[in-house]
């Protein structure tokens, strides 16, 4: 790091080291298997500096997810950017969303797995709404704006469209053979997802 940068851009910088330290690890080993001082050894920081930036392990955890749906959001926003409108953009999404959850070990371990039951469904929630669910929102909005789906409260909508996709990667991460399922279930989430679409 430049010997002028900031206080809080050191600040900065080692919370982001604690962080990245500690996604390796439950990538590698589990959230319970996962101590603290594991994280401090692998980020090479001092106990301190980390109940400095986190209070707790959950609320580490917490930011890890928070930083893996930043990521994810971004990535999946370059994946689509290139869609028509905002139909093809959500079923391009949802397409996009399967195969990383079958590529991604953080998402798969951290995202998914991990994620609901370390954190708990509500602080889970909390955790992943300000990241792809409001852009699921957002997305929803557009296309209702436009007329390609049928009229219904966004918000609702994203909810369900978000537990059909979580219900999806659970079926094909735990299938005997994921591929196979993955293009089963991708077919049934994209006739889902068709479903909406109005009709001329």
């Amino acid at each position: 790091m430049p010997a002028q940068a900031t206080a809080t851009e050191r600040r900065e910088a080692t919370r982001a080291k604690i962080i990245e330290a500690a996604m390796a690890l439950i990538v590698e080993c589990g959230y319970d298997a996962v101590s603290t001082g594991d994280v401090l050894e692998r980020a090479g920081v001092s106990r301190g500096a980390l109940y400095h930036h986190f209070e707790s392990k959950t609320e580490l955890f917490a930011a890890v997810v928070d930083a893996l749906e930043r990521d994810f959001i971004v990535r999946l926003g370059e994946a689509v950017a290139d869609q028509p409108d905002p139909l093809a953009a959500l079923r391009s999404s949802a397409d996009w969303y399967l195969d990383e959850a079958m590529r991604s070990k953080e998402l798969q371990r951290v995202g998914l797995l991990e994620g609901r039951r370390a954190l708990g469904w509500e602080l889970w929630r909390e955790t992943i709404v300000p990241h792809g669910f409001t852009v699921l929102v957002q997305t929803l909005e557009a296309a209702i704006e436009a007329g390609q789906i049928n009229a219904a409260d966004p918000t609702a909508l994203a909810h369900l469209l978000l537990a059909m996709l979580l219900e999806a990667t659970t079926i094909i991460l735990t299938a005997p053979d994921p591929t196979l399922e993955r293009q089963k279930t991708g077919q049934a989430v994209a006739a889902l997802i068709d479903g909406l679409a109005t009709r001329a």
